[in-house]
């Protein structure tokens, strides 16, 4: 089959020689390169990196280009296609005619789900043995999908991809900052609280970027994030529902009543109720902005069983705070106002979001096998966590901290107290780190 090499060639400057990052699409725009961890390809395997739009997926591809160039890979050997711009036959005759000329390729694929049938593409690619990097923004795709993919190389090499968190937020603005971290359950802050004031002022700045890189650019060169970053959350987030076959107008009106709560409790059924339409509606949205990194929706523990009370009422916490300033932009909200006036919703979704980014695991270790929260009639815990078959609390107090009697250990993340069961929670969040699977 004849195929168009030469469509190709803009999306590949590397194979014109050096200097190719200054004709790069995405490296030639940004004066500054926000670190991200390295992950290592194994030759023949294939590799999925799943997350949000905009979380910097693209970009993170073009460093792993550089990477393999600097380690002495030929150029013309490494070949990226934007799977947005090209039909499955037209993907599968440029792999074909660039096997041909030079072997032994290294292809990344951006954006595989626009694809139609792309999980047999990549079914044929790991059969062949030809190593693939596949990245989608439409993970409830990504997920069904790839569980179809067994023995193809691909266990033990697929990734969240999701923004910065708060910890790499902070060294990237700071380097100085100390290289402190520990796990969710055991706070050991002794050598940080000496920072806690440049914490603080990072922390209030993250919560305004979301740890989109692009808004964290912006906030670093002018100290305000650009009002396109708002325009194109929202345009990502209504994407990924289109892609899904949904309806825009369901979800937009399903937003803005999730946007409403600010965080407190509610069913399928009144959100339901408030939209207009039914209950199993409800939740097959939910669960396919949840399934785009968009949101997620903890549910109850039941504690006394050891499991989560499915008919008890839901809390829906959003994976980025710039997603709901987006949305308060949206509204007609001015953004700084927005986060002064919400900010312990904002730092309690944070938290939440947080937590799971640090523990979760793509099949292994997804955020419904351990995290939710717990209620009673006179008490609420932000979050509960599930190990090993035993419960930890975590309580968001950035006001003044009240503490409550659980049948489980809490711990209180306040503003600025410290104590036995007390860390400032820009602390605690700078001290947690993202799962090995977690980029």
């Amino acid at each position: 089959m004849t195929v168009k090499i030469v469509k190709l060639i803009r999306h590949n400057p590397w194979w014109k020689g050096e200097g190719w990052e200054r004709e790069d699409p995405n490296l030639s725009r940004v004066g500054e390169i926000i670190p991200r961890k390295e992950i290592e390809i194994q030759n023949g395997s294939i590799t999925l990196l799943r997350g949000i739009r905009r979380a910097g997926k693209s970009f993170y591809v073009k460093t792993l280009v550089k990477k393999l160039i600097s380690e002495g890979i030929p150029a013309q050997r490494i070949v990226y296609i934007p799977c947005d711009r090209f039909t499955r036959r037209e993907v599968r005759g440029f792999i074909n005619e660039l096997r041909f000329r030079h072997g032994k390729l290294y292809v990344f694929l951006d954006e595989i789900t626009y694809l139609e049938g792309w999980r047999l593409l990549l079914k044929e690619l790991g059969e062949e043995g030809v190593t693939t990097v596949a990245t989608g923004s439409n993970p409830v795709e990504i997920k069904r999908e790839a569980e179809l993919l067994p023995g193809r190389g691909i266990e033990g090499n697929e990734y969240y991809f999701n923004p910065l968190n708060f910890r790499e937020f902070a060294r990237f603005m700071n380097p100085r900052l100390p290289d402190v971290s520990f796990r969710y359950s055991e706070p050991d802050v002794d050598n940080i609280f000496p920072w806690y004031e440049e914490l603080e002022g990072l922390f209030y700045a993250y919560l305004l970027t979301g740890g989109f890189p692009e808004a964290v650019l912006d906030f670093k060169a002018t100290k305000v994030v650009g009002e396109e970053r708002y325009e194109e959350i929202i345009r990502l987030v209504l994407g990924e529902i289109a892609k899904s076959g949904k309806s825009e107008e369901t979800a937009r009106e399903l937003l803005e009543a999730v946007f409403r709560l600010r965080g407190n409790r509610v069913d399928y059924v009144t959100l339901a109720e408030e939209v207009g339409v039914s209950h199993p509606t409800v939740r097959d949205y939910l669960a396919t902005l949840e399934s785009a990194r968009v949101i997620y929706t903890l549910e109850a523990w039941d504690v006394s069983r050891k499991r989560y009370a499915h008919r008890k009422e839901k809390k829906i916490v959003f994976q980025s705070p710039l997603i709901a300033t987006a949305l308060a932009v949206y509204l007609g909200d001015d953004p700084v106002e927005f986060v002064e006036g919400n900010i312990e919703w904002l730092v309690e979704n944070t938290v939440a979001s947080h937590v799971i980014w640090h523990l979760e695991e793509p099949l292994l270790r997804e955020k419904h096998s351990f995290a939710g929260f717990y209620y009673d009639r006179t008490k609420e815990c932000d979050l509960v966590i599930k190990e090993r078959g035993k419960f930890f609390g975590i309580e968001v107090k950035y006001g003044k901290v009240k503490r409550n009697t659980y049948p489980f250990p809490v711990i209180y993340l306040s503003k600025d107290e410290l104590g036995d069961d007390t860390v400032p929670v820009s602390l605690y969040l700078y001290g947690l780190k993202k799962s090995r699977k977690s980029i």
